[in-house]
Order: C-alpha cells, then sequence, then structure tokens
C-alpha cells in the first residue's frame, strides 16, 4: 500500500509505504503561524518508508533543530523529518492525494488553540503526550484503522 501526496502546484510529489502510525493536530502558536490557520495536521510514518517522487524542497520555518521541508517554487508546507524522535516524519496531512474524513486522532498543544477551533480529535494534550503514552496511542490508532 502506497499513500501519495503533493504540493499545491505539483511540482513536489511524495510517496510512502504502509500505514500511518498516527494523525494529529497541533494548535501551537508556531503551527498556527506557518499555516496562517488555527492548527496545522499532521500524518506521521517511519522516514524510511517516506521518499520524494519528484522534485526539490527547502528548508523553512525557523531552521533551528526542526527541518521543516516547503516545496521550493510553491512554499507548500509538505513534512517535518523528526530525526529527534528517531526514524519518524510528520506529513503535512492537507498534502495527501487522499485524505481520510476522520478527523485527526490526537491534539496537542490544546494550551495555546484558538477558542473556537475544534478538530473532534477523540485525544486531546495540553502540550504533548508524555512518552510512556506514545506508545499505546500508536497500537489504539492502528487496531481503530485496520480494514
Amino acid at each position: 500500500m502506497s499513500t501519495t501526496g503533493q504540493c499545491r502546484c505539483g511540482k513536489v510529489k511524495y510517496a510512502f509505504d504502509g500505514p500511518a502510525l498516527l494523525t494529529a493536530a497541533c494548535h501551537c502558536r508556531g503551527c498556527q503561524l506557518m499555516t496562517s490557520s488555527a492548527f496545522s495536521l499532521s500524518t506521521l510514518t517511519p522516514l524510511s518508508r517516506f521518499r520524494l517522487v519528484e522534485g526539490e524542497t527547502a528548508i523553512g520555518g525557523l531552521r533551528a533543530e526542526t527541518e521543516h521541508r516547503f516545496c521550493d517554487f510553491c512554499k507548500t508546507w509538505l513534512y517535518t523529518p523528526l530525526q529527534s524522535l528517531g526514524d519518524l516524519v510528520n506529513i503535512r496531512t492537507a498534502t495527501l492525494d487522499r485524505i481520510h474524513d476522520d478527523p485527526p486522532y490526537i491534539e496537542c498543544w490544546t494550551q495555546e488553540k484558538l477558542p473556537w477551533a475544534q478538530t473532534g480529535s477523540p485525544h486531546s494534550y495540553a502540550t504533548q503526550p508524555d512518552l510512556p503514552d506514545f506508545g499505546p496511542l500508536l497500537e489504539e490508532f492502528a487496531r481503530a484503522n485496520c480494514n
């Protein structure tokens, strides 16, 4: 099973193999500023299963320890490798060619969320899930999304 996506202009295309590990909405102020919206949407998958199919990306955002990757031409925010957490990448869900109907499975940084922003996520965190909670969340998401 391969999932595909692309930037707004179509110059950058990507794919990843296998199911997503987790979906999320982030309400942090940084995501609000980078998306010009109330929150960002993410689909988490192993970086080892992710590949660029076409086009070039550029680093955007604060260009600090996190390398947010954007289309070099239209500047669509596409993904963020999470090397500090191991073999993971957060793909911007709205750039997927086929977006699922389900709401994000978790929402994080709700302490910074806009009061009217609602996601329908079944799990909500003031900041981020604690590391011990992460494994059970991944297992629960996999059970809920196996067809």
